[in-house]
C-alpha cells in the first residue's frame, strides 16, 4: 500500500491551528505547520498545542524570500528555527539556502536525522543536470532531501520522478508545482518518496491537492491493487 498524506496547514491564529491539526491528522498521516503564517508573537504560545503531536508533524517556518510569511527580521527566524528544532519534531524543515549560508544555524542543529534540507524553484524547473547537481550539495547537511520545482509541462514532472531512480540512498521527497506537476504530485509516493503533501481546505501551494481528493485517488488505486493480488 502507498500513499501516505502530510497536511500542510498555514493557520493565521492558534485557535484556528487547534481547529486545523484535529482535523488533519483525523484524515491523515502527518501534518506541516507552517509557523511562517503565524504571528511571530503566538509562535511560543503554539508550543503547547503541538506538544503531543509533534512526532507526526513537520516544523517550517518559511521566509519572505521562499514565498513565506515569516515578518520578522534573519536573527528573530533563525532563533525560532532552533527553538522549533529543540522540541524535535519529526522533521524540521530549513532552506537550503539558509543552512547553506548560516555556520550558526548548520552548527546548531548538530542531529540533522530530523532535518529536512529543502529547495524550491517557483518559476520552471531547471535541467536534470542542474537538478543533480543540487541534490548532492544539500546531500551534505542530512539525508532528507525535498527538491520541488513549477512545472511548465508534464515533461517537467515526469522528470522530477526520474530522480528517485538516481538518488536510492537518501530519503528524497521531490514533486513539481503547478497544474501540470499535480500528476508528480499523486504519483511520487509510488517512486520512493516517504509521502506527499495535500491541503486541508486552502490550498497552500500550486496545484495541491485536498487532502481528501488524495486520499479519494489513493484509496482507489489500492483497492485496485488488492483486487488484482499486487503488493509492493
Amino acid at each position: 500500500m502507498v500513499g501516505r498524506i502530510c497536511v500542510s496547514i498555514g493557520a493565521t491564529t492558534i485557535k484556528e491551528l487547534s481547529y486545523s491539526i484535529n482535523k488533519a491528522l483525523d484524515l491523515s498521516d502527518m501534518v506541516e505547520i507552517r509557523f511562517d503564517f503565524l504571528d511571530r508573537s503566538e509562535i511560543p504560545s503554539s508550543i503547547k498545542i503541538i506538544e503531543s503531536i509533534k512526532s507526526r508533524s513537520i516544523f517550517t517556518l518559511r521566509s519572505p524570500e521562499e514565498q513565506g510569511k515569516f515578518k520578522g527580521n534573519k536573527f528573530e527566524r533563525l532563533e525560532l528555527l532552533k527553538m522549533l528544532y529543540d522540541l524535535n519534531p519529526l522533521l524540521l524543515d530549513v532552506e537550503y539556502d539558509t543552512i547553506n549560508t548560516d555556520y550558526s544555524l548548520n552548527h546548531y542543529l548538530k542531529d540533522k536525522s530530523n532535518v529536512l534540507i529543502s529547495w524550491h524553484n517557483f518559476f520552471s524547473t531547471p535541467s536534470d543536470e542542474y537538478l543533480e547537481k543540487k541534490i548532492n550539495e544539500m546531500k551534505k547537511f542530512s539525508n532528507n532531501i525535498k527538491l520541488v520545482t513549477m512545472a511548465t509541462n508534464v515533461k517537467d514532472s515526469l522528470r522530477l520522478l526520474n530522480l528517485y531512480e538516481k538518488f536510492k540512498d537518501i530519503n528524497l521527497i521531490t514533486f513539481a508545482m503547478g497544474n501540470c506537476g499535480i500528476i508528480s504530485r499523486v504519483l511520487c509516493t509510488f517512486f520512493g518518496s516517504p509521502f506527499t503533501y495535500g491541503s486541508l481546505e486552502n490550498y497552500i501551494a500550486p496545484g495541491q491537492l485536498s487532502v481528501i481528493e488524495m486520499r479519494r485517488i489513493y484509496d482507489r488505486i489500492n483497492k485496485y491493487f488488492l483486487d488484482n493480488g499486487i503488493t509492493n
